[in-house]
């Protein structure tokens, strides 16, 4: 690797942190890849963020003048968090950096600090491999979407110090050096990984599995198991008294593909706090809701839900690690189809779904109505009035309104075959949307998100036996950037179309997905499972 920046700087520490007066130095080295396709292009600015357990994070601005900055003011004291974004002249995000350990700042001796700075690379794992994308690359380049070689049937990918990628598949855990993305070790784990998280502060993840919760030391190589039974869903965090505890999700209840007035939600969830140090068994305690993720804050105690049937973000109160008592729940904010949500910084990130107007002519829509291509009641949907389109909310972690952004409903474009002008063609509102996995990138501007969508649209018949136009049901896979700065759709890619045409004799029965513009192509067909980022949170 070769340094990037290095210098030395007196950071002064704030008198509201922790009432400390005293001033400490920090000799900052910056290592970036010698690969330049994976080195971050033209940076002319670099923040720097210190957090101190359970403090607001305390950042500073500073321009690169010839690879050397003054970071200015920062706190000293113990177990401090050091991370870095570098940001080109346009201010677009073009490299992250994370200290792999918390470390402590003196008033006596600097602290020497090396920091792997990568481009920000997202990830997403599919049953054809590891894809990445580089939001720093305008889409339409080559290199803007790419695969990581060597990693078999991935399921997960789990940013672990920045220089490392942990990948997890069923029953392995591939580590990926970011320096080049190339995959140098591996570690055997439980059969049936159903979610992975990183251990804040540590070199370590954490595996839900169908038996338990794993905790894997990628520098160690040990492997630890809490027998707990099947655990659908992991997150990592503190207790009050500052222990790391892996809370895992027993029963989730996952947001219904038609939300009301089609679809109906019920089921009940559980949660299982196990330490990290000393995985072991533990029983399960309701938690009063039907849950379809969590996610722990890193640095100070407090475990957040969404709600899909209740349409809520939550807090989880009570000690969850305890034997005794039963959590109840908090609403820290308003989500219709709650989905999906992580922690980073002071913020909870969540996403949701506002669901269709359905038209169900001549009926009423309701729980009963169907849409399918082959059904035959009178209340069944016939397409979507307004599509159904996706929500994504930055809420403080310390209660307050959340920041909302809803970008345009989208929808897709089917075209008729056998059209030899390529203009017959049938636009198609979405009937449902659902957000699979979410992560954000580091600097809080910039969330990623995987969703699934179905388009449909019944029939059209003539004299009530002709079929015109035929039933059309397509579903889509997409992977998407969102710029919560500027409330903006920075990057969309659809990974998957297809359309079911039901019946084939129609008057015209042929039709396909059409091709989305070059810079939303996808350069395979795969869908997506999860996602991961460097630096990221998820």
């Amino acid at each position: 690797m070769r340094t990037f920046a290095r210098f030395a700087s007196m950071f002064a520490s704030m008198s509201a942190l922790a009432g400390c007066n005293s001033t400490g130095s920090l000799e900052l080295t910056l290592d970036l890849p010698t690969d330049m396709a994976l080195r971050p292009i033209d940076p002319t600015t670099v923040t720097v963020t210190a957090t101190l357990p359970g403090e607001s994070p305390v950042s500073n601005t500073a321009v690169l003048d010839g690879g050397a900055f003054s970071a200015g003011e920062m706190p000293t004291g113990s177990d401090v968090q050091i991370g870095v974004v570098l940001r080109d002249v346009s201010n677009r995000l073009v490299g992250v950096g994370e200290a792999g350990e918390p470390v402590d700042i003196s008033a006596d001796a600097p602290t020497k600090l090396t920091i792997p700075v990568r481009r920000p690379f997202v990830f997403a794992s599919a049953s054809d491999g590891l894809h990445s994308f580089d939001p720093t690359l305008d889409p339409r380049d080559a290199s803007f979407q790419g695969k990581i070689t060597g990693v078999g049937a991935p399921q997960f990918s789990i940013s672990v110090g920045g220089d490392r990628l942990a990948v997890v598949s069923n029953a392995q855990v591939f580590i990926v050096q970011t320096e080049t993305n190339s995959v140098d070790g591996m570690l055997t784990i439980p059969q049936g990984a159903r979610d992975a998280t990183a251990v804040p502060g540590t070199h370590k993840i954490a595996i839900a599995t169908d038996t338990g919760i794993t905790i894997a030391d990628l520098d160690s190589k040990a492997v630890d198991t809490a027998p707990v039974g099947q655990v659908d869903r992991v997150t990592v965090g503190p207790a009050e008294d500052g222990t790391l505890y892996a809370y895992g999700l027993v029963g989730r209840v996952a947001p219904s593909e038609l939300q009301p007035p089609l679809g109906m939600c019920t089921g009940a969830s559980s949660i299982v706090a196990v330490s990290v140090e000393a995985p072991a068994a533990a029983a399960p305690k309701m938690i009063g809701g039907a849950v379809s993720d969590l996610a722990a804050a890193p640095d100070v105690a407090g475990v957040f839900v969404t709600l899909p049937c209740a349409g809520q973000v939550a807090k989880l109160v009570g000690d969850l690690t305890s034997e005794l008592g039963t959590p109840t729940l908090e609403n820290v904010s308003t989500l219709p189809g709650a989905a999906v949500l992580t922690v980073a910084g002071s913020r909870v990130w969540a996403a949701g779904t506002e669901p269709a107007v359905p038209s169900c002519e001549p009926g009423t829509c309701g729980p009963s109505s169907m849409a399918s291509c082959t059904a035959a009641g009178a209340d069944d949907v016939s397409y979507a009035i307004t599509g159904a389109s996706l929500i994504v909310q930055s809420i403080p972690l310390d209660g307050g309104a959340p920041i909302e952004f809803r970008p345009p409903d989208r929808r897709e474009t089917m075209t008729d075959t056998t059209d030899p002008a390529q203009q017959h063609a049938q636009v198609l509102k979405a009937i449902s949307v659902t957000p699979v996995d979410l992560v954000t990138l580091p600097g809080g501007q910039y969330v990623s998100l995987l969703a699934q969508s179905r388009y449909f649209i019944s029939a059209l018949v003539r004299g009530g036996f002709d079929v015109v136009l035929p039933c059309l049901d397509a579903a889509t896979n997409d992977w998407l950037l969102f710029d919560l700065a500027s409330s903006a759709v920075a990057q969309r890619v659809r990974t998957f179309c297809d359309v079911q045409v039901v019946p084939t004799n129609a008057e015209f029965p042929d039709w396909e997905c059409e091709a989305p513009p070059p810079a939303e192509s996808s350069t395979t067909e795969y869908r997506a499972t999860s996602i991961g980022a460097l630096f990221g949170a998820r």
